[in-house]
């Protein structure tokens, strides 16, 4: 069969001689198919494929082997320009246009074209052109195998231009804009391919728009679409999207914005009282607006008065905007206020608008309700004031508006109490059918502030007003002094006595009469007498000037008014306060010992005045003439506590002060008005809180008051009783009823009356404020006690002279600094002491003793350092004598302690002194020295391998006692002096152990060797020494002296004794071979030395022969050179070898390939014409080597466009 080809058609055809002198039919064929190229321009694309730019895609060829045959070439075109061609057969060579060379590679199986980083310019349609060796007439392949190569872009963005050309960015708010008005917007899509779908969306409906614009520049489309939108409410909460889609994004792209819609209310609706309301009711009153957006404001009116809650308290206003899914606003504004008269029949109206309203000028919306309110009578009197004198007429009117204005009750009330208008005795009217009040005949009992009460259905109505009634009648007063008292006579300070009216009408006192122990002193105003100064004067004041105490009188006064004089007031006593004399301190012990007690007793021969029992049997007498209260007085009580006589005395000074220091309120402005109680001079600290309750006094005949006050504790309340009746059977104590809110109890009250108090002072310093009784013990007594002690009597009218005394203070002897138990000392040290300090107030002296027995002075192994310290006040200490015993070392033997006779107690002894016995200190001093005569019990030891050694036992001598230490191999592997192994034994436990013996002034080592001695182990090695074959057994054991035993390995497996060798090392055994031996053989060495036997060692040595022989007499001239110097010869030898193979290989293939080459040629000539027309494959990468089959081709017809030609 002869080469056929098959052209870029597919088809193969025959190309023998006699094929081209075939039937017409063939002809016909190849008409047909050329006709059918002539319409390829036309022809349809077999696939598409897309691809992003940039990326690498893969156009496919398929190619059908089976009904095709054996592919020739292959060839890619782009369009119509042939971009690669491949060749196959044995030469296989692919070439690519320059211009794609380093994006496009041709592949095969399966046969493809890829192309790397796609531009814009590679989109085309692609062919696949195929030529085909064999024809057959099952391939289908006429046209080649076309694809359509789509460049996808996608679109570098898209944007949203508003009117003004400004961009909007993907989700932005545009406005605000109101309905009605035009929204304009451009969605641009910028350099995209291929042309992409742009359409506007407001939710999910596609809204009418005019078509887009799509411009081409470089390959990309950037598309503009308009939107012209007239905006309305169902825009609201919307969004406009501009969506893009395009086969070059995998999602449609949606970029949005929305808009911020304004528009009108739609509804406004007020609703609240139905009816009527009642006067005092809370009312609401709502107003709901919906449908706008952005929420209305809104405004509240009573009928045109705009309603502000900022002017009005009582009205609330409470708005608030809840915004709805559609984007508008639902406004609900309460209005709150409490119904009153005057909004009865009044129109409130509620008026809204937003910025769409006002824009357009549109009025705004409202609503309105009409609220009727019931309410009560409001009343008004009249007139105003009235004076009248007794027994004459008044009348008191009284007129009212109400709704409704029916009356159901009339009451009158005087000072807030009602009048009993049915006594027509004394009164007239005051009723439903005559309001008004006639008193027919006023008395002092009508006096009073007087308001008239209206009721109807709904409620009461009282006057805001009332009308003042005034009667005139004769005063009744009282005599108050300021200040109260008592008064100091040391400060000559003055006293005004005030007559204060109790009860007159008038009220103003224009004369006065003033008596002292009821003699009359003066009648003010005196204008009588020549002095002016006690004409024009308030008469209701007594001034008494540089109180002494002679103004020890009972005062009283009685006043004047217009209806006459009254009745004399009570009598009032003037106290006058005086200090005590001097005091005396004297104290017991006369000297104080250190930690025990001194009491100090303060006294004065003149208490002073007042004298308490006095002052309290006094008090008691005045609350006897009080008036029995009709009923028990409000308790508030809380706590009752507990109290030590100390605070006691505090709790009665505090009392008196309380009870005497009271401020006095004046109505008259003329007065002076004091302020808060004056605290006591000499105890500023306390301070009255309040009074909680009192005594029931229908049950004791007693006033007690129960006060709170601060004492000298700090953050501390003391509750205190205070009565000025003593008990008959207890001087000290009394049973009182009190109440409190949760009912009665009883309480045993404690009685202070003590006459005299006490200030003391220590070191200058004070007063103490919890030191106030006349004896005072001090315990313990410590170094601050050193000091000089004061005291001083105290009462309301001043201190005494104050009394000093100086404290001496002794020490009885005690150990400061006293001696440890044990005290070591290096034997070696140059210097030591023991020191001991002992506190004596008088002072002692201090001696030192040996194991009991005192060291003498002329002892030149000893000196002694003393010194007398003073006191210490940091820490507390008394005057001190410290001793330091030294050890004069140098006197010394050899000058250093004696580790075995210096051992000794010393005792640190001082004497007694006035106030206590003599004292001792003990010390046990001990010599120390570091570790010496260190030993062990075992110098070596031998212990076997796989067994236990015994222990050792390591000894030193030290003072302190030693620690031990093992180390071996640079680490420690046991404490104690005794070295215990529980581990069997290894050959590497073998070597030196130390023992490291130590304390706090060194260290000392001893050691031990452990032999670990083990069975010989050997090796045999063959050698030539001295031109002779030898056998080398070597025993590796401890110890190492082993003794050896050669053996042969006979046929039969057993053993032949050779002897021991020659033995030259310990360790070393020699055996000859010999060189005559005729077949292989197995020597055999063993070991053994004072352990035992060793395990067998081996060795096999071959055979000899006369070729070895020979061989080994050959070799003799190598063996002088080294073994490098063999290395490199061998590999020069090796390298030179593989080099003229590879030569030789080059030199074949070269061959072979000329002659291939040369018989091509020979063929090709016998044909007589070319196989190619000039030009036809020069352009192919396998051109020059090897001649296409010929073609008949047209005159017109492009060769590469044909895909239907036979070629003969």
């Amino acid at each position: 069969m002869g080469n056929m080809v098959l052209g870029r058609s597919g088809k193969a055809v025959p190309k023998s001689n006699q094929l081209a002198e075939s039937s017409p039919i063939s002809l016909s064929l190849v008409l047909l198919l050329f006709f059918a190229l002539v319409d390829s321009t036309s022809a349809q694309v077999d696939t598409t494929i897309s691809q992003q730019e940039s990326q690498s895609v893969v156009l496919p060829c398929p190619v059908n082997s089976e009904k095709c045959g054996k592919l020739h070439s292959l060839n890619w075109f782009k369009g119509d320009a042939r971009i690669a061609a491949m060749l196959l057969g044995d030469s296989n060579v692919t070439s690519v246009n320059k211009e794609f060379d380093e994006r496009v590679t041709v592949e095969q199986n399966p046969y493809r074209l890829v192309i790397k980083d796609l531009k814009i310019a590679d989109e085309d349609i692609y062919l696949c052109d195929t030529t085909f060796f064999i024809p057959e007439e099952t391939c289908d392949n006429f046209n080649g195998y076309r694809i359509e190569l789509r460049v996808l872009v996608p679109p570098t963005e898209v944007v949203i231009l508003d009117a003004k050309g400004d961009r909007l960015e993907n989700g932005r708010v545009v406005g605000p804009m109101q309905e009605r008005q035009s929204l304009k917007a451009t969605c641009t899509v910028r350099n995209t391919r291929p042309q992409p779908e742009v359409s506007w969306f407001r939710g999910t409906k596609r809204l009418t728009t005019y078509s887009p614009t799509h411009d081409l520049i470089n390959g990309l489309y950037t598309s503009t679409l308009e939107l012209d939108w007239q905006l309305s409410r169902e825009d609201l909460a919307q969004d406009f999207e501009c969506r893009v889609k395009s086969a070059a994004i995998q999602n449609v792209t949606v970029t949005k914005f929305s808009v911020d819609l304004q528009v009108r209310p739609t509804s406004i609706n007020i609703n609240g009282v139905k009816h009527h309301t009642v006067q005092g009711s809370k009312v609401v009153l709502t107003c709901d607006i919906r449908g706008a957006r952005p929420a209305v404001n809104l405004t509240w009116y009573n009928t045109t008065t705009i309603i502000s809650s900022d002017e009005n308290e009582i009205t609330e206003i409470r708005t608030k905007s809840l915004e709805k899914s559609d984007g508008t606003f639902h406004t609900q504004s309460e209005l709150i206020f409490n119904a009153t008269r005057f909004e009865n029949d009044r129109v409130f109206r509620c008026e809204a608008e937003n910025i769409v309203l006002q824009i357009n000028r549109e009025k705004p919306i409202s609503s309105a309700l009409t609220l009727e309110v019931l309410y009560p009578p409001v009343v008004k009197v009249s007139p105003s004031d009235i004076i009248a004198n007794t027994s004459e007429i008044v009348l008191l009117n009284c007129e009212y508006v109400a709704n409704p204005a029916s009356l159901t009750q009339v009451e009158w009330y005087r000072n807030d109490d009602l009048v009993n208008v049915n006594d027509t005795t004394h009164y007239k009217g005051g009723n439903s059918e005559n309001v008004a009040l006639v008193i027919k005949a006023t008395n002092k009992e009508d006096i009073g502030n007087y308001s008239c009460q209206l009721s109807n259905n709904i409620g009461k109505g009282t006057s805001d007003h009332k009308i003042n009634l005034d009667v005139q009648y004769a005063p009744t007063v009282e005599i108050l002094m300021i200040p109260k008292g008592p008064v100091k006579e040391s400060d000559e300070s003055n006293v005004t006595l005030f007559c204060n009216v109790l009860d007159a009408n008038p009220s103003v006192l224009t004369k006065v009469r003033w008596y002292a122990n009821s003699t009359l002193l003066k009648e003010l105003p005196d204008c009588e007498e020549t002095r002016e100064d006690l004409c024009h004067i308030d008469p209701s004041k007594l001034l008494l000037e540089s109180i002494g105490r002679g103004f020890f009188y009972n005062y009283s006064c009685e006043g004047f008014n217009a209806a006459g004089w009254g009745p004399r007031s009570e009598e009032k006593e003037l106290l006058v306060h005086y200090e005590p004399g001097p005091a005396t301190l004297s104290h017991f012990p006369l000297v104080a010992v250190k930690k025990k007690s001194v009491t100090f007793s303060c006294s004065v021969d003149d208490p002073g005045f007042p004298e308490s029992n006095r002052f309290v049997a006094q008090k008691a007498n005045q609350n006897h003439k009080m008036k029995k209260p009709q009923h028990a007085p409000a308790i508030d009580f809380h706590t009752v506590q507990a109290m030590p006589p100390q605070e006691a005395d505090i709790a009665f000074e505090a009392m008196l002060l309380h009870k005497h220091q009271n401020p006095f309120q004046s109505t008259d402005p003329t007065q002076t008005s004091l302020g808060t109680p004056q605290e006591s001079a000499s105890h500023p600290a306390h301070k009255i809180k309040e009074t909680h309750a009192l005594i029931d006094l229908m049950l004791n005949h007693s006033l007690c008051t129960l006060i709170t006050l601060t004492t000298y504790m700090p953050q501390s309340q003391v509750l205190t009783l205070y009565t000025g009746v003593q008990p008959k059977n207890d001087a000290s104590a009394a049973s009182y009823a009190l109440y409190r809110k949760m009912g009665k109890f009883s309480f045993v009250a404690q009685i202070v009356s003590k006459p005299n108090r006490f200030r003391w002072l220590r070191g200058g310093r004070g007063p103490l404020q919890d030191i106030v009784t006349k004896d005072w013990t001090v315990e313990p007594i410590d170094l601050d006690n050193r000091s000089n002690y004061s005291c001083y009597a105290y009462n309301e009218g001043g201190k005494g002279v104050m009394a000093t005394v100086n404290l001496e203070v002794h020490a009885p002897p005690f150990f400061i600094r006293n001696l440890p138990q044990y005290t070591g000392i290096l034997h070696t040290s140059p210097n030591a002491t023991l020191t001991c300090r002992i506190e004596c107030v008088p002072r002692c002296d201090i001696s030192w003793q040996k194991d009991g027995v005192p060291i003498e002075r002329n002892d030149t192994r000893y000196f002694v350092k003393e010194k007398y310290m003073d006191a210490s006040p940091a820490t507390g200490d008394f005057e001190s004598m410290l001793s330091v015993l030294h050890f004069n070392m140098p006197n010394w033997p050899d000058s250093k302690f004696n580790i075995e006779d210096d051992n000794a107690n010393y005792t640190c002894v001082s004497t007694g002194n006035t106030v206590g016995g003599s004292i001792r200190s003990r010390t046990y001093f001990g010599i120390e020295y570091a570790p010496e005569n260190t030993t062990v019990s075992e110098k070596i030891v031998y212990v076997q391998e796989g067994t236990i050694p015994g222990r050792v036992i390591c000894k030193s001598r030290a003072n302190p006692e030693p620690s031990y230490d093992w180390i071996f191999k640079n680490q420690t592997i046991a404490n104690g002096n005794a070295l215990i192994i529980n581990t069997p034994m290894t050959r590497n436990d073998n070597g030196t152990y130390t023992c490291l013996a130590y304390n706090k002034h060194g260290n000392s080592i001893a050691k031990t060797i452990i032999e670990v001695q083990f069975k010989p182990r050997c090796e045999i090695e063959r050698q030539e020494i001295d031109d002779q074959d030898t056998l080398i057994c070597i025993a590796y054991g401890n110890p190492i002296e082993a003794d050896f035993s050669w053996s042969i390995k006979t046929e039969n497996e057993t053993d032949e004794s050779l002897g021991s060798g020659k033995k030259e090392n310990s360790d070393k055994s020699y055996y000859i071979l010999q060189t005559d031996y005729a077949i292989s053989r197995t020597y055999r060495c063993v070991a053994n030395n004072t352990v035992g036997y060793g395990s067998f060692c081996e060795i096999e040595v071959a055979a000899a022969s006369s070729l070895l022989v020979w061989w080994q007499e050959q070799l003799a001239w190598w063996q002088l050179w080294e073994k490098n110097t063999l290395i490199i010869l061998v590999a020069a030898i090796l390298g030179l070898m593989l080099t003229v193979i590879i030569i030789c290989c080059i030199i074949i293939c070269i061959c072979r390939r000329r002659r291939r080459q040369d018989k091509l040629n020979d063929k090709s000539s016998s044909l007589g014409e070319p196989l190619s027309e000039p030009g036809e494959y020069e352009n192919l990468p396998f051109h020059g080597l090897q001649t296409a089959p010929n073609k008949h081709l047209s005159d017109f017809e492009d060769p590469y466009k044909s895909s239907n030609t036979y070629i003969f």
